[in-house]
């Protein structure tokens, strides 16, 4: 098959037409020059010297400069002065000197550089910008003003098509309200958000934010806070993912949930909850924890829910804790439906069912209230059907029994108790290691005195009445007070047991119980 020579001639005049209209379009052109040099010896082959009021076009853009050199060949402009670019009539660039490639776009302007675009001026020494790809780039250090905010860093991109900077090294963001410090930040200067990229954190004179991934709305001062976030202020907030509104002080927090309170030594934990900062409300869920900090130990309590309820402007708060109660502590263990702990006095109360194993000892009541004095524990009150057991050897178990009995401990051991309404008791006395005897005795009110956990010395008033026999002589069904049942098996043996709940048995408790209303307890 043959071409004719005319329709090629006709095809090759296009193509060339073709390629030299690109290459035209692609050309800076000279606009004005007060004067132009072109001297071959002393400049170069191709190249022009233009001085005074020059401005060149290339594509949408419009440059001035003072002087400049233009490469013809090369299609290059390295020009100096007063430099000033303009963009699709609404970006705005400035320095002192430029080096331009024409056929990249690259517009590589140095000294006292000014990009403007809308509200939007980023000043630097150092600039690459890319006209092509519409976005600029500076690499020892620039500064972005966006109406209140001032954003520098080390280095920076910033893109005027999405109205984003993205910031690296060093990067310093300056609000009235707060200062960010950060390794990379993406910056939206048109929804004022910033998206987190690496470690950062923003501080204000009411707290310190911490995150590594996320985002903070500086336009309606909302966070999204991830990757090792937490808040530091009057207390410590943690959290994998943490939701905060800096306007409410609500802070919502998703999986791993820390809430540090120095001035009362307690942490709460759970996997869901939230924190107002500013009326200190708190509530924690999904595998709920309290910790309460002594300075020799720590007791571990959880429940499925724990709040907490600020009280004299924040300065004191209860703590409660609601639906299978179990804690942990060395000398110390027990669990309940419900528990309330209140700053005010540092005092625990338990309520329903609440069970507590201390210095071999078992207490059970109705309520029981423990007090603390300077972090040791001081003494507690069992109130309504309280019983405490030890066991004395294997089947043997020391008994007393009452309506209201408080126990006093000294050096982490009961060293006291008095029983008021009803008390009863059961004991067994030894002669060195081996038991002696029974002594059973009731009365109104009685008080007994322990040594190394031994009952010492009884005192009975109003109706006493009491008997000591050999124990061979006790029918076992008479070694038991009504009420009595040993609960060891449920007491948690480790900080990690207080997460598995087990119902406890049925049994006879003795007299109908009070009924205790947590929330009327303590309404305040």
């Amino acid at each position: 098959m043959q071409i004719s020579k005319s329709i090629f001639t006709a095809l090759f005049l296009a193509t060339l037409f073709c390629s030299v209209t690109t290459t035209a379009q692609r050309m800076v052109i000279v606009n004005n020059a007060d004067s132009l040099n072109h001297n071959e010896a002393v400049y170069g082959k191709d190249v022009q010297v233009l001085i005074g009021n020059v401005k060149f076009t290339h594509e949408t853009a419009v440059m001035y400069c003072d002087t400049a050199y233009r490469y013809i060949v090369d299609n290059k402009i390295k020009a100096s002065g007063n430099i000033h670019i303009i963009q699709n009539d609404t970006l705005h660039l400035y320095g002192k000197k430029l080096n331009y490639d024409g056929n990249t776009g690259l517009a590589q302007v140095r000294k006292d550089v000014k990009l403007v675009n809308k509200d939007v001026v980023l000043t630097t020494d150092y600039l690459d910008y890319d006209r092509a790809n519409n976005f600029a780039y500076y690499f020892n250090f620039g500064k972005i003003v966006n109406k209140e905010n001032i954003l520098t860093s080390k280095k920076g991109y910033y893109y005027p098509n999405t109205n984003q900077v993205f910031y690296k090294d060093s990067v310093v963001v300056n609000n009235p309200k707060y200062t960010i410090y950060s390794d990379t930040l993406i910056y939206h200067t048109e929804t004022k958000v910033s998206n987190i990229e690496g470690p950062t954190f923003i501080i204000s004179d009411s707290n310190t934010i911490y995150a590594e991934a996320g985002y903070y709305d500086m336009l309606h001062d909302i966070a999204l806070l991830k990757e090792n976030a937490y808040i530091d202020g009057e207390q410590l907030l943690k959290g994998d993912t943490i939701y905060y509104n800096r306007a409410s002080g609500y802070g919502e927090i998703f999986n791993s949930m820390e809430l540090h309170d120095t001035t009362n030594n307690v942490i709460i934990k759970g996997n869901y909850g939230f924190y107002n900062e500013i009326t200190q409300d708190a509530l924690a869920t999904l595998d709920a924890q309290l910790l309460q900090i002594y300075s020799k130990d720590t007791l571990y309590l959880h429940a499925d829910t724990l709040q907490a309820v600020p009280l004299n402007n924040g300065e004191e708060k209860l703590i409660k804790a609601y639906r299978k109660v179990k804690y942990f502590r060395k000398d110390m263990q027990g669990r309940c439906d419900s528990m309330v702990f209140d700053s005010r006095d540092t005092t625990n109360t338990f309520y329903y069912d609440p069970i507590m194993w201390s210095m071999g000892n078992q207490l059970t009541a109705d309520v029981i209230k423990m007090y603390t004095k300077n972090e040791v524990l001081d003494k507690v009150d069992l109130i309504d059907r309280s019983f405490i057991i030890s066991e004395e050897d294997t089947g043997r178990f020391n008994q007393v029994k009452g309506k209201l009995m408080t126990g006093y401990i000294r050096n982490n051991e009961i060293y006291k108790i008095d029983v008021n309404g009803n008390a009863q008791s059961i004991y067994f006395p030894k002669d060195r290691e081996h038991v002696i005897g029974v002594n059973k005795a009731e009365c109104s009110n009685m008080t007994l005195y322990l040594n190394q956990r031994m009952v010492d010395q009884i005192t009975m008033r109003v109706s006493p009445n009491g008997s000591m026999n050999p124990p061979f002589l006790v029918p076992d069904e008479n070694l038991r007070l009504e009420g009595f049942y040993w609960l060891d098996a449920f007491r948690p043996k480790s900080k990690e047991e207080i997460f598995i709940w087990e119902e406890l048995p049925t049994f006879d408790r003795g007299e109908n119980r009070s009924e205790y209303n947590l929330d009327d307890t303590y309404e305040e």
